[in-house]
């Protein structure tokens, strides 16, 4: 699909000037003819007038900002998508407009003197309706590559090749099984990035959770020592194709090399955020995977009318957010179709989506996945299936409730409703806890004797909070029965005495 990659940020005069120039010179844009801008009269003197808004923005809001005066975008096309080169300078022209939502300057020119044609927009960190600053926030360039490639989409470009693989959930997890290696590396140094402040700390700390790195070459390498792994990976390859495209100009995404790795650390140390210690690592980096485990691959049954289109890589479905109407769109390695011909999604509530607003793409922002199975279930009145079985059970309880909350069933009622079906599912949950409190009570015996086994203290830790967090949600569903219990003691208690009352002969006549 259409290459994306991190903005620049302008920050001085002669910069903005000299980026204006770069981008409309004549040999690159055929003699001009390829440039445009929005709110700009004369495109040469772009920097001039941009400047003339941010000093208006100061006076009428005293507000300008100091260090981001423009950011200059840019959007690659590749030849087989067959689009025009004015074709893609609408392209360009649609998204820039929609991500601002119009409330900003800017110019673009597209190039055509490569094969790759390609769009650069300089935009106006100030806006020209509220002198507001336009910032690019930690998922704005999430929501602007989705909303390139929708609107590329709508115009003809030719998406990627979909490898096999990919096509639907169960062949994706399919090949993750039989290729944990890459999925894992990059989980396990994800997790070291956000809980190192140095780069000997890194180190110590990769060794811990089985990593092996080696940084004396061009490349940094890795290898898991806890897995059949031939040959060390090197970092290049565990980022994007669409970032290794642009790595050798753009060494930042490379967020996995020597230097990324020290940046970040470093970035750590300033922010003087919570990270584990050495001996915690490992304990805390298993607890984080259980936690994800259980919150992953969670199946809804979609209904016909909450999606809006099918393409190659995936599907585009009907999402609100608070009021707002919108789409966002989830990839096949996600998606089956059930015998009925419906789609199943499958996704984590860590996931993240990028919710394309209907009305105003400039106000799309990501939505996390629980949100999106929460909304779409509440849609179709389809229950969610989770992952593991007593947690499944507990959910179904809580989504059974809120169903008849929303028709008016609420409190006592609620549990008369439930029935059968109710009693029959906290039996399960007990069975759960009952095996779960037996397993411990092995892991303990066997442990105790053999304290110093750092491989059986995490799994007991595990499974201690494993059985906490069950313990919890339990206790939540018996509080609400004891509570109905005292109510109907209550209810019987009053309507005895209202009786005994009705039969009583009255003191005075």
């Amino acid at each position: 699909m259409v290459v994306v990659p991190v903005p620049k940020q302008i920050k001085s005069e002669k910069a903005l000037k000299s980026a204006v120039k770069y981008i409309l010179n004549p040999k690159k844009t055929n003699e001009q003819i390829l440039t445009s801008g929005y709110h700009i009269s004369n495109l040469n003197y772009a920097d001039i007038e941009m400047g003339y808004t941010r000093l208006l923005a100061r006076k009428m809001v005293g507000r300008q900002n100091k260090q981001v005066l423009a950011h200059h975008l840019f959007q690659s096309f590749r030849p087989e998508d067959g689009l025009s080169p004015e074709e893609i300078h609408q392209i360009g022209k649609e998204w820039v407009e929609q991500l601002t939502g119009g409330k900003h300057e800017y110019i673009i020119a597209t190039h055509v003197d490569k094969d790759h044609i390609h769009n650069h927009i300089i935009l106006n960190a100030t806006s020209n309706v509220d002198f507001k600053n336009f910032r690019w926030k930690k998922n704005t360039l999430q929501v602007a590559r989705e909303l390139s490639d929708k609107i590329s989409l709508k115009h003809g470009a030719i998406q990627e090749k979909v490898i096999p693989y990919e096509r639907s959930y169960h062949s994706y997890q399919k090949y993750l099984a039989k290729n944990p290696i890459r999925p894992e590396l990059k989980s396990r140094l994800n997790f070291l990035l956000k809980h190192s402040l140095s780069l000997e700390d890194f180190k110590k700390k990769a060794l811990a959770l089985n990593v092996v790195i080696d940084f004396s070459g061009k490349y940094t390498t890795f290898k898991l020592t806890d897995f059949e792994q031939k040959r060390p990976i090197r970092d290049s390859s565990l980022i994007s194709k669409r970032d290794q495209l642009k790595m050798e100009t753009h060494p930042e995404l490379r967020i996995f090399s020597r230097e990324s790795i020290e940046k970040r650390c470093l970035q750590n140390q300033k922010k003087n955020g919570k990270t584990f210690a050495l001996n915690e690592i490992s304990s805390e980096y298993h607890k984080q995977q259980k936690r994800f485990k259980e919150n992953s691959n969670i199946k809804l049954v979609l209904e016909d009318w909450q999606v809006e289109q099918e393409v190659d890589s995936g599907v585009y479905i009907f999402a609100q957010a608070g009021h707002r109407e919108g789409t966002i769109k989830i990839p096949y390695t996600a998606i089956n179709r059930n015998e009925e011909g419906k789609l199943e999604i499958y996704i984590s509530s860590y996931s993240r989506f990028a919710f394309m607003d209907a009305k105003a793409p400039s106000e799309s922002y990501v939505l996390w996945g629980h949100q999106v199975i929460s909304q779409l279930s509440h849609e179709n009145n389809n229950v969610p299936v989770f992952n593991n079985k007593a947690m499944n059970n507990i959910h179904n309880l809580f989504d059974a409730m809120n169903l008849l909350a929303r028709h008016g069933i609420s409190g006592r009622e609620s549990f008369k409703h439930l029935g059968e079906d109710f009693i029959a599912e906290m039996r399960e949950i007990e069975n759960a806890l009952e095996k779960l409190d037996k397993l411990i009570q092995e892991k303990t015996d066997a442990f105790k004797f053999n304290s110093h086994d750092i491989v059986q203290l995490q799994q007991l830790q595990n499974l201690q909070k494993e059985r906490e967090e069950l313990q919890k949600s339990y206790k939540k569903i018996t509080d609400d029965l004891e509570l109905y219990d005292n109510i109907q003691q209550f209810s019987q208690v009053q309507d005895r005495k209202r009786e005994e009352r009705k039969n009583q002969p009255h003191a005075k006549r």
